[in-house]
């Protein structure tokens, strides 16, 4: 009973890891600019990963791998957003633009350039 729950537990967090991947990619390619790729793909891989780990740690055999995936899992969660911010940050200092819609064209809802250049900020 308790090896059907720990495999119910797991295929949870392995079909969670699938769904934030999967919204992680259409991020990547739905977002505007650098920085909310970035968010969107750091923010759903965490997610994706740590679901991984997580799933993994309910079919851990023993306790000294369980104790390794915690290990792991604390490193990447430490690691992971950190890497995020100095990846922005980096680009904030290359003076990349975020994207931002002109507030005339906000009322209207049109576009006025037709989406071939980005308007920086003032």
């Amino acid at each position: 009973m308790i090896i059907i729950i720990r495999n119910v537990i797991a295929l949870i967090a392995f079909s969670s890891a699938l769904i934030f991947g999967t919204a992680g990619i259409i991020g990547l390619f739905r977002f505007p600019d650098p920085y909310s790729k970035l968010q969107a793909g750091s923010l759903c891989g965490t997610t994706a990963v740590f679901s991984i780990f997580m799933g993994s740690l309910a079919l851990a055999p023993n306790w000294a791998i369980a104790g390794r995936i915690i290990i792991i899992c604390f490193f990447f969660l430490l690691s992971s957003p950190t890497g995020a911010h100095i990846v922005a940050r980096f680009a904030w200092q290359s003076n990349i633009v975020p994207w931002k819609p002109a507030a005339r064209n906000r009322r209207r809802g049109k576009n006025k350039n037709n989406g071939n250049k980005q308007e920086p900020l003032q």
